[in-house]
């Protein structure tokens, strides 16, 4: 298992790290995604071959947010 922390802009409250928690999660090999609004960042547990640009871009595909690895 292998842990990538993503920088998220645009969280401002538990609803967006939730958001941003069911994006993550729906990505395959992705065990489990911890969003914090407060700090601005996603620590992503994951198991298998995952990319963090993979990562950013299920993050960015919102709309809402922006992410960086």
């Amino acid at each position: 298992m292998t842990q990538v922390e993503l920088k998220v802009k645009g969280m401002t409250c538990s609803h967006c790290e939730m958001r941003v928690r069911k994006a993550l999660e729906a990505v395959s090999g992705v065990d489990s995604a911890k969003p914090d609004h407060k700090k601005g960042v996603a620590v992503v547990e994951v198991s298998g071959d995952v990319s963090a640009e993979t990562l950013t871009k299920a993050v960015n595909d919102t709309g809402l947010y922006e992410a960086t690895a």
